[in-house]
């Protein structure tokens, strides 16, 4: 009785999102849109490859990567700073603390855990339109953006590293009379450094993508091309650009996978305590110049010459005066309640709709059901498993703001163009989570199953389901956590919901409305991932079933 009242609450809720999304499948087969999407389709081809074009193509890549690199610089210094800060075992409880009672210091931790929450709690893009309007257009914003918005993920992250260090030389050195100051330094630090670096590069990655996609708010980069070239109708152009941008991704990502590998090599397992520290001596006295040219060269290609303006300084001291005090008042608070519903409505059909078509792409990505050796049509399965891999590869690399973008030509402004632009997205991130979810089951049950007759269809759902269920219901309860934060900006390029609401209140001057959207935005991100951490529970070890037959009476 439980499980269908609960079941009847879900239903209930998910057809108030379905109307609040407004979500209408009819207007995929209007005309006018079919017309539209051929068109478009039709434009792509052939790309544009031009001299004069492949040129202003590599300058927005080159821009692109120096918003990134610049970006992530800043972000690393500031997120150092929150997350020594942010230290619980430093300022608030621990053995540093010898039984007394926290003082000062210790509000001052608190403090920059919430600072670093609140930072990335907001959206990046939202932080560039903001310095779009604080400093103009250009690179600036967008480095700006990237360097507040990942210096509160890496404050995070950096003060979990640091408590998570090996106690025994912390406890030392404080009892010889060390600071917490110097004990960080020297026994904090160096066993943490080797996490630091390696997700530091990750974080550089995360910029990379996040920097394609700030152009599209005037913030510079690949993503203010992509805008123009779609504002234009050059779709070749934009095939061109896309291209531009998947090979810039698959190159950083290659590079940091190869530096993050070096780093993991040289660790201890389990820890950040680098083996030999003087591994990494050599390469910084032979590239340490080469390195800090192309520093210089970043901060100076990603804007940071306009700093020097006589009149930037009191610009930006005007604006922040107007953002101050919000907006409170009854009648704009009210108006707030739909985009608000909008939002939440998005990222909920949107993820569903990414589940979907995620699961029905998993099942022929997933090489253990499709290169079964005992199936027939091996061709025709191989062929199968390579389109669905490519496919899901293909709905990941482009950003959900370009998505919206395209799915904006299929059904028009609206927040359902931002529903089919979070489900594609998250079908390619969910589809090869859950196709490696399902590679990595143990084979002890389906195995078995296999030798009483049954065929790949009945092992999936009576042999690989069960054990991969946890993992592949929180791995779903992750994404719709980050959906929920993309919904709330993809209005600001015709998505609806709260980005829309703040794109309209900037346009327009109204900066105290705005900033009451922004504390809105980071109420809402606060409160569903309050949610989401009591709904997520840890998924249980993977371990061999006992048997097949165990598996199907559980299952039952």
């Amino acid at each position: 009785m439980k499980r269908l009242a609960l079941g009847g609450a879900v239903g209930a809720a998910f057809i108030l999102c379905w109307v609040g999304a407004g979500v209408e499948p009819s207007s995929l087969l209007d005309p006018a849109n079919l017309r539209a999407v051929a068109a478009f389709v039709r434009g792509l081809f052939p790309p544009d490859l031009s001299p004069e074009f492949l040129r202003v193509a590599a300058g927005a890549t080159v821009r692109t990567l120096a918003i990134s690199i610049a970006g992530t610089a800043l972000s690393a210094i500031l997120g150092l700073c929150l997350g020594i800060l942010a230290t619980a075992s430093l300022w608030r409880r621990g053995p540093l603390l010898d039984g007394r009672a926290a003082g000062p210091l210790a509000l001052l931790s608190l403090a920059a855990r919430g600072v670093a929450r609140f930072l990335r709690s907001v959206p990046d893009l939202v932080w560039a339109l903001l310095f779009v309007v604080a400093f103009g257009l250009g690179p600036l914003p967008g480095t700006l953006a990237l360097a507040v918005s990942y210096a509160g993920v890496l404050g995070r992250v950096y003060a979990d590293l640091f408590e998570a260090v090996p106690e025994a030389p912390v406890v030392a050195l404080h009892a010889a009379g060390a600071s917490p100051l110097q004990t960080f330094v020297a026994a904090i630090w160096p066993q943490a450094a080797g996490s630091v670096a390696a997700y530091t590069l990750y974080s550089f990655e995360c910029c990379v993508r996040s920097a394609a996609v700030l152009g599209f708010v005037g913030a510079g980069g690949i993503g203010a091309e992509i805008t123009l070239s779609m504002r234009l109708f050059e779709y070749g152009q934009l095939t061109t650009l896309l291209g531009a941008l998947v090979v810039l991704v698959l190159c950083v990502d290659a590079f940091s996978r190869a530096w993050r590998g070096r780093f993991r090599r040289n660790a201890v397992h389990g820890s950040g305590v680098l083996q030999d520290p003087l591994e990494l001596r050599p390469m910084r006295r032979g590239f340490g110049f080469f390195w800090a040219v192309v520093a210089v060269v970043a901060f100076a290609d990603a804007g940071f010459g306009s700093l020097l303006a006589p009149d930037v300084l009191a610009h930006v001291a005007r604006f922040a005066s107007q953002l101050f005090p919000p907006d409170l008042s009854p009648s704009f608070l009210a108006s707030i309640l739909t985009p608000l519903w909008q939002t939440v409505a998005i990222s909920v059909v949107g993820t569903v709709l990414g589940v979907l078509l995620g699961a029905a792409l998993a099942v022929p990505a997933t090489a253990s059901i499709m290169f079964d050796p005992e199936a027939r049509l091996r061709p025709l399965r191989a062929l199968a498993y390579a389109v669905a891999r490519a496919t899901l590869a293909l709905l990941r690399s482009i950003p959900e703001l370009v998505w919206v973008l395209l799915c904006i030509l299929a059904v028009g402004l609206g927040p359902f163009a931002g529903v089919l632009a979070l489900g594609l997205h998250t079908a390619g991130v969910l589809g090869k989570l859950y196709a490696e979810t399902l590679e990595e089951v143990p084979i002890g049950g389906p195995e078995e199953l296999r030798a009483i007759g049954a065929h790949a269809l009945q092992r999936l759902i009576w042999a690989a389901w069960p054990q991969a269920r946890e993992t592949l219901a929180s791995y779903t309860l992750l994404r719709w956590e980050n959906n929920l934060r993309v919904s709330t900006v993809v209005g600001l390029a015709g998505g609806g919901g709260l980005g829309l609401a703040l794109y309209n209140a900037v346009q327009l001057g109204f900066y105290d409305r705005a900033s009451t959207l922004v504390v809105v935005m980071f109420l809402l991100v606060s409160v569903t991932d309050a949610l989401a951490d009591r709904l997520r529970r840890k998924p249980a070890a993977q371990r061999a079933p006992e048997s097949g037959m165990a598996l199907v009476a559980e299952a039952g």
